[in-house]
């Protein structure tokens, strides 16, 4: 076979609480395929690694699921073109259990116990542009690369019985509570519930930071950051 058709990449595996470097060629269906990074992880598990642990799910770059890194910065792999040499691994961000499966469940448990009390639900009420804006966001947790607020949950990390969730937000986490804020549906009281929370989880944090950036595009530092640290600004002086 041409090496025209052939792609070679550097998969990352993690079994038994160690890593190794599997390399594999992928054979493009033809010369001018830029295959996805699923696509390469499909065909590996198929031809050489029948056990290769990955996630997947909508193929079409809607839920976030697949997302990995590629060259070390976070990707969703169902839409990511890969190149000869690209190395995929699992998102360095988040606890590994296997190959490049983390697990994600520590960011969702961030939301927990906090009580949204809401307005009457009048369907003449519409969101503003802002609130759509951020219903955007797939969930592959790209954003919580590079993160100093996320950073500071790798060295507190407990999953035994009783886990709620990571001490300190993230860009994700903060979208969240910003989204809560700007739905119409929202009481006061819920809104002032969402900011305490968001406060809660370090906001303080992203009064220095540059920056964080969105794998599908959302303006977090203008829609979701901004605003927040606003809202923080007038009610705690921060």
């Amino acid at each position: 076979m041409s090496n025209n058709n052939l792609l070679t990449v550097h998969i990352v595996t993690f079994r038994d609480g160690k890593k190794g470097t599997v390399p594999f060629s992928y054979i493009k269906r033809e010369e001018k395929e830029k295959p996805m990074a699923l696509d390469v992880l499909m065909q590996a598990q198929s031809e050489k690694i029948p056990d290769l642990a990955f996630r997947y799910g909508c193929r079409a770059r809607n839920c976030g699921v697949c997302t990995i890194n590629i060259n070390d910065k976070p990707r969703v792999a169902c839409r990511a073109r890969v190149k000869d040499g690209d190395k995929l691994s699992a998102l360095s961000t988040l606890p590994k259990l296997s190959d490049l499966v983390v697990r994600r469940d520590g960011i969702a448990r961030q939301m927990k116990g906090l009580k949204i009390p809401s307005a009457g639900n009048d369907l003449n009420i519409d969101a503003p542009e802002e609130y759509h804006e951020l219903t955007a966001c797939i969930e592959c947790y790209a954003c919580l690369d590079k993160c100093p607020m996320h950073a500071k949950n790798i060295d507190n990390e407990s999953f035994g019985e009783g886990f709620s969730g990571y001490k300190y937000g993230n860009p994700f986490s903060l979208l969240k509570l910003e989204r809560i804020c700007l739905d119409p549906l929202t009481s006061d009281k819920g809104k002032e519930a969402a900011l305490q929370k968001a406060i809660d989880l370090d906001l303080k944090t992203c009064l220095d930071c540059p920056g964080c950036k969105c794998g599908v595009g959302i303006d977090l530092k203008g829609k979701v950051i901004k605003p927040l640290l606003e809202k923080a600004k007038k009610r705690f002086d921060l």
